[in-house]
């Protein structure tokens, strides 16, 4: 038996934004409902036969489906609105995800993909409206709490030149967001948040703690501001990586990278305000957006209640707020993938095959259709 993994996707995007999708991960074991989507009941019966714009050879047609309503929603707390964080001018729009196995060079069998889709947080709510897929195809979803959602579809077969695809289409709804309490009134969380416990289990891809170099960064800034508590410690981070770090677009290299050589885009510095953070006993996490990624922060409030609050490295010099709106597919920068058998930054856009002749060839699609722009202004090393 021979087993063939695809580690890319190959991407196709023809929507408002387009967008490089990472390196792949795997998906967990852990099946909940916390998302508010179709159950695998419902996305495993035929409720009709429509036709569909994508054509697969070998099939019979294409199984359209009408998902029941979910009150999953209710048993997610991390998509319960925190009262200090105020939600404000929100935009609703679509967004159509396409997972897609192609069999070019020969059929495979036992085919399971994983992508990533769109999940509720406080400043997102997600709605699914439909979805169609193959014959003979199945989908569930996996929800990693507190960090992301896959979707895992499978398929017995696929012939030689044929084609298998799931296609989801999800109504979002995002929210302009800013932080109410008073920055100096927070102190540092005696605990980890439950959400960050499995990703500050090791060190992060490209999240680089173990550097003497980011190590001696975090204490000479930390040593400047530890008196006026950790919302300043934070904004000294923040304004460091701002003011240091020069805008240049390019493949991930790293937050060390980043202090090297003073340069780097989003990601670099979303790692290295993240790496900071976490050298200073502060939880904070990398939030993905198509095309773009910022960083949270963890602070708690007189009470002890946590509160994440956003922040923009890049762009705008937003802190303790931010106007994004585009859909979030992920909180978090280290994900197991069993496939590779390595921590990997992003989630799982991922195809096995127990048996085949050939590897098969993934297309994962992020289509955003909008009324309006959602990308928001510019984030070209803009101060």
């Amino acid at each position: 038996m021979r087993v063939f993994i695809c580690p890319l996707a190959t991407i196709a995007l023809t929507a408002f934004i387009t967008v490089a999708v990472p390196a792949a991960t795997a998906w967990s074991q852990e099946f909940v409902e916390d998302t508010v989507v179709a159950d695998d009941d419902a996305t495993s019966s035929a409720v009709g036969t429509s036709a569909s714009s994508e054509s697969d050879t070998g099939a019979a047609g294409t199984v359209s489906v009408s998902p029941k309503p979910s009150h999953a929603t209710a048993k997610n707390k991390y998509a319960v609105p925190d009262p200090a964080l105020e939600l404000a001018d929100p935009r609703t729009y679509r967004v159509k995800v396409l997972i897609r196995v192609e069999a070019p060079d020969g059929a495979v069998k036992n085919v399971i993909a994983t992508g990533p889709i769109p999940m509720d947080w406080p400043e997102q709510k997600v709605r699914l409206i439909s979805e169609k897929m193959s014959p003979q195809g199945k989908c569930s979803e996996v929800i990693l709490k507190g960090q992301a959602a896959l979707i895992k579809f499978q398929v017995p077969a696929i012939p030689k030149g044929g084609s298998a695809f799931v296609e989801r289409l999800y109504e979002i709804t995002r929210y302009r967001t800013k932080f109410s309490l008073p920055g100096e009134e927070l102190k540092l969380a005696r605990a980890i948040p439950p959400e960050l416990k499995e990703q500050v289990a090791g060190v992060a891809p490209g999240v680089e703690i173990n550097s003497p170099k980011m190590i001696e960064l975090a204490e000479s800034l930390r040593r400047t501001t530890e008196e006026s508590g950790p919302w300043e410690t934070i904004r000294g981070f923040w304004s460091w990586t701002r003011d240091n770090v020069k805008f240049q677009n390019g493949d991930f290299r790293g937050a060390l990278y980043a202090i090297e050589n003073r340069c780097g885009d989003c990601e670099e510095m979303s790692a290295l305000f993240v790496g900071l953070c976490r050298l200073s006993n502060i939880s904070a996490r990398t939030v993905w957006v198509e095309g773009h990624d910022y960083p949270e922060f963890y602070l708690v409030d007189r009470e002890g209640k946590g509160h994440w609050i956003p922040a923009q490295v890049v762009g705008p010099p937003w802190f303790g707020e931010i106007t994004e709106y585009r859909p979030i597919f992920q909180k978090g920068d280290r994900f197991y993938d069993a496939l590779q058998k390595q921590y990997v930054r992003y989630v799982p856009h991922t195809v096995k095959v127990a048996d085949g002749q050939a590897p098969p060839k993934l297309i994962v699609d992020h289509q955003i259709i909008a009324d309006s722009d959602i990308n928001g202004p510019s984030y070209n090393n803009s101060k």
